[in-house]
């Protein structure tokens, strides 16, 4: 599903913020104060919903990489700040911003298949 949302997953956090804003301005237009709040609670269910998993898988991500990566970060930013994110490109920055954070995935099958062997032992 997500390759349905490339464009937005790809888009400049400020400008999809200034697209949802203009979006939200156009469906209130014909609708009364009660029907804006209903769709509004409906589409704050959903997205907290959507926010919530994220969030969940997010951490539980920055936990197995030990660590965190900000793309908000004056760093980031200085080298690329772009209206529509490439995300080669990101991970080149990524990686020559914080070069330990990236284990091959060999290493870490390597690393896992030892850690069965000691639990097998115990």
């Amino acid at each position: 599903m997500s390759k349905y949302f490339n464009d937005i997953f790809n888009t400049n956090p400020r400008y999809s913020t200034i697209l949802a804003f203009i979006i939200g301005l156009l469906l209130i237009d014909d609708l009364n104060a009660i029907e804006q709040n209903m769709l509004g609670e409906w589409l704050m269910l959903i997205s907290q919903t959507i926010v919530t998993n994220a969030n969940s898988q997010s951490l539980i991500e920055s936990r197995i990489n030990q660590n965190q990566i900000n793309i908000n970060s004056k760093e980031a930013k200085s080298i690329y700040f772009p209206f529509i994110y490439n995300i080669d490109k990101i991970r080149d920055i990524i990686k020559t911003l914080y070069p330990d954070i990236y284990i091959d995935t060999k290493s870490l099958t390597n690393l896992l298949d030892e850690l069965k062997d000691k639990l097998n032992k115990l």
